[in-house]
């Protein structure tokens, strides 16, 4: 990201839910220095209710639905009032929040993704929206089809947590790892943020399955190196954004067998309230639209903020 004023894309669906989101954006400190366009998606009905006015019987019928439209509306211009307000009192610029209320086009997460496309810096979802859903159990249906989809802009899954401003990032030396430091060195910047550096080593297999040989000597030993390079490459862009040193901790897991409850449990030990993953990390996977590890924290870390960085 350069340096100017990021724009931040916050999705919201007019619910109870949303107004979580707007409670997150105001608690955690750093996003008061940003732009934020509050986005809503209206559904409207289908033109084939508006044929019915050629039937005499259904006057009432297209009636009730102009009014639905024009209500749904209203009620969505006073939520983003409210929220936009709700902003404002937490130190937000006034000049920095824009509304944009857009008729559906392509369906509401296509619009989403569209959207994104406008020169933003990341996108604010919630796991779930008003509408209950069944599948998945955890994220609502519009919001796994953006995590899945957005692999060209960071996306943060607001979570329900307290926020303390202390985030855990995962490390593991991948492109992605890296492009995770950065966002968050420049989201954070010259803040009172609290960073734990974490990386998960399982018990190491020395045969190669591919090719069926044992790996070399010294594979143990270059892996560390490797790590080691990446955290201290972590520090250095952090300290160099105003992160104080001592507000940084490295924390290395050995022999877990599995990243992902190891990466949380860590979380819950330092009282981290937001995970920071790279999109796709060592283990990338073309057919993959996103890494495993951090999809399994989505579900495992249900109220902890997600943040996703391709």
């Amino acid at each position: 990201m350069n340096d100017h004023t990021h724009k931040i894309l916050v999705a919201l669906d007019g619910s109870e839910r949303a107004f979580r989101t707007i409670d997150y954006l105001c608690s955690f400190k750093p996003f008061r220095k940003k732009k934020l366009v509050l986005h809503n998606i209206i559904t409207k009905v289908p033109l084939c209710y508006y044929d019915l006015k050629k039937d005499p019987f259904s006057a009432n019928v297209t009636s009730e639905v102009k009014a639905w439209e024009v209500s749904y509306k209203a009620q969505m211009e006073d939520f983003m009032e409210k929220a936009r307000m709700q902003l404002i009192a937490s130190g937000f610029k006034p000049e920095h929040i824009s509304v944009v209320i857009a008729d559906r086009k392509n369906g509401i997460a296509r619009d989403i993704l569209d959207e994104a496309q406008k020169g933003y810096d990341a996108l604010v979802i919630r796991r779930r929206g008003g509408s209950q859903t069944l599948l998945p159990f955890i994220m609502g249906s519009v919001s796994t089809k953006l995590v899945e989809k957005a692999e060209h802009i960071p996306v943060i899954l607001a979570g329900i947590q307290k926020v303390n401003h202390s985030l855990l990032l995962a490390i593991d030396g991948s492109e992605g790892s890296k492009r995770s430091i950065d966002f968050t060195a420049e989201v954070i910047k010259d803040s009172e943020c609290r960073i734990v550096l974490c990386s998960v080593l399982r018990d190491f297999n020395l045969y190669d399955e591919k090719t069926r040989k044992v790996k070399p000597a010294g594979f143990v030993k270059s892996v560390f190196e490797e790590l080691e390079n990446a955290i201290k490459s972590a520090e250095n862009a952090l300290e160099k954004s105003g992160i104080q040193k001592k507000r940084i901790t490295v924390k290395l897991i050995e022999g877990a067998d599995s990243r992902s409850e190891a990466i949380i449990s860590a979380a819950m030990e330092e009282k981290c309230d937001t995970l920071v993953f790279g999109r796709k990390g060592k283990s990338d996977v073309d057919n993959f639209d996103i890494g495993s590890i951090p999809w399994k924290a989505i579900q495992g870390a249900r109220e902890m903020s997600i943040w996703i960085v391709p």
